[in-house]
């Protein structure tokens, strides 16, 4: 169940997908946050029952930034995404850098409060096409869809112009993410269920999120990969 707690768009049909996102970012911009804490309650799922839990620690930080923390805060297991860059952390030790967008962060947090311009070109690099939209539901939701459905795309939901799933088709990589529901946290709309499916659509994974802080106060050094193992928040 979806519970979206901003008010109806008045915003005319969007021609193609740069013009949903630019909406998106009209309609939301003046409510949104530039930082987000909070801890999540993480459940694996195998054959529709839950096979094991975890509880990770988050910070976000517009644009583009977010550390997690798996399990405890002295773990020194986690990993971090800033500059289009992933960090993986084992034990205090950083295993492996790689190059990485992370489309979740940019449209589903980023694209409400950075310039849709800057979103759509790295909505593009992600492998969106945004020349496609279309309409359909989604969760029950009366919903723009924003790139090849065969392949890659997004979903927004027609009323709040709140980002809703995702969809990636590519072998290995294949994915559906749905954004399922939002709660209204100190007056900002956060999403705080969020759900994954693998590449036949089965539930593998349910994230729950609680202590939810938007508007947060981050230290500076939280996203700097060598300060990793002293991030606190």
């Amino acid at each position: 169940m979806i519970l979206l707690v901003t008010g109806s768009s008045c915003s005319q049909k969007p021609e193609n997908g740069y013009e949903l996102i630019e909406q998106m970012y009209k309609a939301n911009k003046s409510n949104w946050y530039e930082t987000l804490c909070f801890t999540q309650e993480v459940l694996h799922y195998w054959n529709d029952s839950i096979t094991s839990s975890e509880v990770w620690y988050e910070a976000y930080q517009s644009p583009g930034n977010l550390i997690i923390r798996f399990n405890d805060w002295n773990s020194g297991n986690g990993m971090l995404f800033t500059n289009d860059t992933i960090y993986s952390f084992r034990e205090d030790t950083l295993e492996s850098v790689r190059y990485r967008i992370h489309d979740l962060v940019v449209l589903g947090l980023d694209i409400n409060n950075i310039p849709p311009e800057i979103t759509a070109e790295r909505a593009v690099k992600c492998g969106y096409n945004l020349d496609l939209l279309a309409e359909g539901k989604c969760m029950g939701r009366d919903a723009w869809i924003a790139g090849d459905t065969l392949s890659t795309c997004f979903w927004a939901d027609m009323e709040s112009l709140l980002f809703l799933k995702m969809r990636r088709r590519s072998g290995a990589n294949s994915r559906e993410v749905e954004f399922a529901r939002y709660e209204d946290i100190n007056g900002f709309p956060v999403a705080t269920e969020i759900r994954f499916y693998d590449k036949d659509g089965v539930l593998n994974m349910v994230e729950k999120y609680f202590n939810v802080m938007p508007g947060c106060r981050v230290p500076a050094q939280t996203f700097i990969p060598s300060e990793f193992n002293n991030a606190r928040w």
